[in-house]
């Protein structure tokens, strides 16, 4: 099925979207080009000049000190020696922070790059002697897309000529050549990317008959509790069975949206027999095809299945929200960050300045909001250079620290 990745660069944030059809399976987010220099958690791709703090040879690993909260985590193959402790090294992050635990790590970089890229990365690494990110200047559209593969896509479409160009220069760094890269003017709220991007935040997905898929997530695993809600009436053993095929369709594009991860437990309703278990397994495998990389584990008899996904990157929640006690925006427990409720607010504005291309606008926000946003006055500058001094930004003390509105000017 055809396979196309959609990248929107916007003031605030560079996003990308991958369809499958018409299904949407997939987000990236970097930088706003412009940005891709400020200060930003490690990410899959980024490189780093790094100083090895500790060494630990029943583990054969080392833990190498990034400048991130966290040391990364360095495993050292069999047969290689490991480093000095102290040690300046190279290395790239495969796999973020996640929750207490550092950035996953490998010496092998130079694959990643193009050669020039690998000799500014060198010749900046021999004039630093404290850990920092080395390529922290790549560009947002580049960073969207560096830990895929071009041949992942039949076709990329932007909305950024600028970013196009770059993009068809760094695939031809790599020998690659993606069949097409078109730069089209389009939002995602167009393409519905919106509304995916918070359907997938959600706690539930609802199910065609009233049945839903309830998804609870911790740092060590994620629990997803098959609910037959309201499916309709039958016998037990027939509802069962029609909703469980339901939800193994549902199952892996929802978890690939959500960027889950790790150890994942499924609790289908009790299959009604060997039968009944093995459709289900069928239908769970074809669900997964060219969607989402896991192991399978079993399918217990009353319903119970498990499987393992690689943990490569922060899930959509994770980015997206934080720990917060009474917290009442997103679900119990967390709250969308402050940089997350910026980029959206940000976004609500260049959208009706898009769509409204007469209209004079005034952005309303809440005190930590306004704050937020006036420390990033490159924000407001890419949004004039695009659509002209036809908005105000103001603090607004009425509303909620982190709410907004945009109204029309009087």
């Amino acid at each position: 099925m055809r396979r196309t990745l959609y990248i929107e660069c916007g003031a605030a944030e560079t996003r990308a979207a991958i369809f499958r059809g018409d299904e949407i399976i997939g987000f990236e987010f970097a930088p706003a080009r412009g940005d891709e220099h400020l200060p930003r958690a490690a990410d899959v791709g980024d490189v780093f000049l790094g100083r090895v703090r500790t060494v630990s040879k029943s583990l054969n690993a080392a833990f190498v000190d990034i400048g991130e909260a966290e040391d990364g985590f360095l495993q050292v193959k069999k047969g290689e020696g490991l480093p000095v402790e102290g040690a300046s090294l190279v290395v790239r992050a495969r796999r973020p922070a996640l929750g207490s635990k550092g950035a996953v790590l490998s010496t092998q970089w130079k694959d990643a790059v193009r050669r020039e890229e690998e000799d500014a990365i060198e010749s900046r690494a021999a004039l630093r002697a404290a850990p920092a990110k080395l390529n922290e200047a790549r560009d947002a559209a580049l960073c969207v897309i560096q830990a895929r593969d071009f041949a992942d896509f039949d076709e990329i479409v932007m909305n950024d000529a600028g970013a196009a160009w770059l993009i068809r220069a760094f695939a031809a760094g790599f020998g690659a050549n993606p069949k097409a890269i078109e730069v089209v003017d389009f939002s995602f709220r167009d393409l519905g990317v919106d509304d995916a991007i918070e359907s997938a935040l959600d706690r539930e997905a609802r199910l065609a008959g009233g049945a839903r898929l309830v998804f609870d997530e911790t740092e060590a695993m994620s629990v997803v509790d098959v609910d037959s809600g309201a499916a309709g009436a039958g016998k037990a053993s027939a509802v069962n069975d029609r909703v469980n095929i339901a939800a193994a369709k549902a199952l892996f594009p929802e978890l690939a949206r959500r960027a889950a991860g790790g150890r994942i437990i499924v609790d289908f309703l009790p299959p009604s027999d060997a039968k009944a278990r093995a459709a289900l397994l069928e239908t769970l495998a074809k669900s997964a095809e060219g969607v989402f990389k896991g192991r399978f584990g079993k399918l217990s008899v009353d319903g119970v299945f498990d499987l393992t996904a690689p943990r490569e990157r922060r899930s959509l929640l994770e980015r997206a929200s934080e720990p917060a006690a009474g917290a009442d925006w997103l679900r119990l427990g967390r709250r969308l960050t402050l940089d997350w409720r910026a980029k959206a607010t940000i976004r609500a504005l260049e959208q009706r300045l898009r769509t409204e291309t007469s209209a004079r606008l005034t952005l309303l926000a809440g005190a930590a909001l306004a704050s937020y946003i006036a420390g990033r006055p490159q924000w407001r500058e890419r949004l004039a250079q695009r659509f002209g001094a036809r908005f105000d930004i103001m603090a607004d003390p009425k509303l909620e620290e982190r709410a907004f509105d945009v109204a029309e000017r009087r």
